[in-house]
């Protein structure tokens, strides 16, 4: 997995960027507020199917990087039920803002 494809839309390649999955994740989470594993695989896979660019995403991915990316403070997880619920935990400004940050951090030590 060290060969990760950076977005070029949200933070800067290489300095504590997301991926691109992380940030189409992260976009379905903001158009949706509450969202469960399912229902952004499900998402994903639509799109896929309809630019039959490349081989379907697994779930395990999906549900792995959802994990990490609630784990790293960017979404929040609802164990309540007996299904994960995830939601936003901060906007994509915020988010924008957070990885410049850390870019900045890393270039000034």
């Amino acid at each position: 997995m060290g060969n990760k494809k950076k977005s070029d839309e949200i933070g800067i390649r290489g300095f504590g960027s997301i991926s691109n999955l992380e940030a189409d994740i992260m976009h379905i989470a903001w158009q949706r507020s509450n969202v469960s594993v399912r229902e952004v695989h499900e998402i994903l896979l639509k799109r896929e199917m309809e630019k039959k660019e490349r081989d379907f995403i697994p779930y395990t991915t999906v549900m792995s990087t959802m994990a990490s990316l609630a784990d790293r403070g960017y979404l929040l997880k609802n164990s309540d039920e007996k299904t994960y619920i995830y939601s936003p935990a901060m906007d994509s400004r915020e988010l924008s803002k957070k990885l410049i940050s850390a870019v900045a951090e890393k270039l000034l030590s």
